[in-house]
């Protein structure tokens, strides 16, 4: 994600995370978000002002979204103390 002004922030390959149900509750996934536009590899722009909020994802969707789109890194979780 770059910003090019206060108002502006660009987004390579964009995804939107997608909950569907399943008889075990509801699972999460990833569907890429306007993948037919030429730029959804260079970067679309999108205006801060269409942005509802800013969130930072828990681990588990940041390891999934790196496995299918990343680098395939994973975090490791946080250990409980005993």
């Amino acid at each position: 994600m770059d910003c090019t002004s206060d108002n502006e922030v660009i987004i390579t390959k964009p995804v939107q995370v997608v909950v569907q149900p399943t008889k075990d509750g509801p699972m999460m996934g990833f569907a890429p978000f306007l993948d037919f536009a030429e730029e959804f590899t260079t970067g679309i722009k999108f205006s801060m002002d269409n942005v509802l909020c800013i969130t930072t994802p828990n681990k588990d969707l940041e390891n999934q979204y790196s496995k299918m789109f990343g680098s395939g890194i994973e975090i490791a979780s946080s250990i409980p103390k005993i």
